[in-house]
């Protein structure tokens, strides 16, 4: 597993990198828009990553999928995606501003449209990367996720300080989209890519019936993401979704860790799936134990310090954010496990189970939505998105074939060990922060108490590191 765990490692930093950028840039956005404006962004930001599912369908993951088992013919597969991408990319934009004319006021349109050409070419350089994550190749990915970011961070914060009008915000991405693009297809060529003439009609429907459970599943996993942000914007207006999107967004940013397992993980299961089953469960467990003692240390330490958390990063206009943070940050520790779960049920042949659980996670939490947000706003969208994050964390589990699921034994001695881990850290937090008052050095102890008990007890061992300097180093792990 020596390749998977360099290819995580590349796009963990290079999602380190991004998330870092964008979480400072989000901040300085917050404290100079206020709830209103922030609200707006969000929301137009929301709509357009809805509808562009639209776009791609499914089809780089089975363009990952298949590349990773047969690498020879990647570049007809990728240019018939393309070809059916320019019908889908009209198709769906149409239908968002249709939508949005239709809910909202002219100038949050413009928003929308704006975001929306910026969400057609992110879907180009999706599946551009996904031919080089097919070959292996995530370090250029990594390299992008970081130049993109920058540029955004640069050009956003300029327009910013300017005062310029907020859909110059949405143009500092659309900027930066289209050099990720640029850049992308120029790696993409050097690792071997040209384009063919598409195949057949008939042969480009079954690239699509052949992509259906993974559009079923994304589409729905995207809904399920980012409804409450339209439906918060719809029954409560840009305000609550202000509020709202402040813990979303720092919940949402450390999904770069499970992402970043998964982006590797996923065509190296698929390729275990066919022929080494005992492997692909140690793998998915291994992995699952590291999310979990990535996690709950995260999860938990930021529901202790949630509220100077909120002042220091975003002021007291926004103190109203604190409780759907302590909601929303509990969920992590479910969010995560369910990345490393559902890679596993598309790399199986389990795509229809995965569809499944995404649906009923995605109908309850639309119920919540309906119900709560009328009465409690941005806490019934936190009480909603928690209850659902429960859901895809548990459910994946039962739901792999016995021969596919990871070792009961092994994560249940972890959960047992991170338990007493966990808890020992947050009274070490609670302490610190209750006698010093002291943000930084409340979770610097936190931090230190945890390592030092992960490796008191047994949760990281010698022979993890060694595991993880082996994907650098000339050591061989079989």
């Amino acid at each position: 597993m020596s390749s998977v765990v360099k290819n995580t490692v590349f796009i963990l930093f290079g999602s380190i990198g991004q998330k870092i950028i964008s979480l400072a840039y989000f901040t300085f956005l917050v404290r100079m828009l206020g709830k209103d404006l922030t609200g707006d962004y969000t929301a137009a930001l929301a709509l357009s990553t809805l509808f562009v599912v639209f776009i791609d369908l499914g089809l780089t993951n089975v363009l990952i999928r298949n590349g990773a088992q047969n690498q020879s013919n990647l570049s007809q597969s990728i240019s018939n995606i393309f070809a059916i991408k320019i019908l889908t990319s009209i198709i769906a934009y149409t239908a968002m501003m249709i939508f949005s004319f239709n809910k909202f006021d002219a100038a949050f349109s413009l928003l929308v449209a704006a975001s929306g050409i910026t969400m057609i070419l992110d879907s180009v350089h999706l599946t551009l990367y996904g031919y080089l994550r097919a070959l292996g190749k995530l370090n250029y990915e990594a390299v992008g996720m970081i130049m993109s970011q920058t540029i955004t961070l640069i050009l956003g914060t300029s327009f910013l300080l300017l005062r310029w009008p907020i859909l110059t915000l949405i143009l500092a991405f659309t900027v930066a989209s289209a050099i990720n693009v640029i850049y992308s297809f120029y790696q993409a060529k050097k690792s071997g890519f040209v384009f063919k003439r598409p195949e057949t009609t008939e042969r480009l429907r079954l690239v699509l019936w052949s992509a259906l459970p993974f559009t079923t599943a994304i589409i729905l996993g995207r809904f399920y993401s980012y409804a409450d942000i339209i439906i918060l914007k719809i029954i409560k207006g840009s305000g609550e979704v202000g509020v709202y999107s402040t813990p979303s967004k720092i919940s949402f940013a450390f999904q770069f860790i499970p992402l970043a397992f998964t982006a590797a993980l996923y065509p190296h299961l698929s390729e275990l799936a066919k022929n080494n089953t005992a492997q692909f469960r140690l793998v998915l467990t291994n992995s699952i134990r590291y999310l979990l003692l990535i996690s709950a240390p995260i999860s938990l330490g930021i529901f202790i310090l949630a509220k100077p958390i909120v002042l220091l990063a975003f002021t007291e206009k926004f103190i109203a954010s604190v409780a759907p943070l302590k909601i929303m940050i509990l969920s992590l520790i479910f969010s995560f496990v369910s990345f490393p779960l559902g890679a596993a049920l598309n790399a199986c042949g389990a795509e229809k189970k995965q569809t499944a659980i995404v649906a009923v996670a995605l109908i309850i939490n639309l119920i919540g939505n309906a119900f709560l947000i009328p009465k409690l706003g941005a806490m019934g969208a936190a009480f909603s998105a928690l209850i659902g994050n429960c859901i895809l964390g548990v459910a994946g589990f039962w739901f792999l074939p016995s021969d596919f699921r990871p070792h009961l034994n092994i994560l249940i001695k972890t959960a047992l060990s991170l338990g007493i881990a966990v808890f020992l850290m947050s009274i070490s937090v609670i302490y610190t922060q209750a006698t010093l008052q002291n943000l930084f050095l409340s979770m610097i102890v936190g931090g230190a108490v945890f390592i030092s008990l992960a490796f008191t007890l047994g949760l990281i061992a010698k022979k993890d590191l060694i595991y993880l300097k082996s994907a650098f180093g000339k050591t061989k792990i079989v």
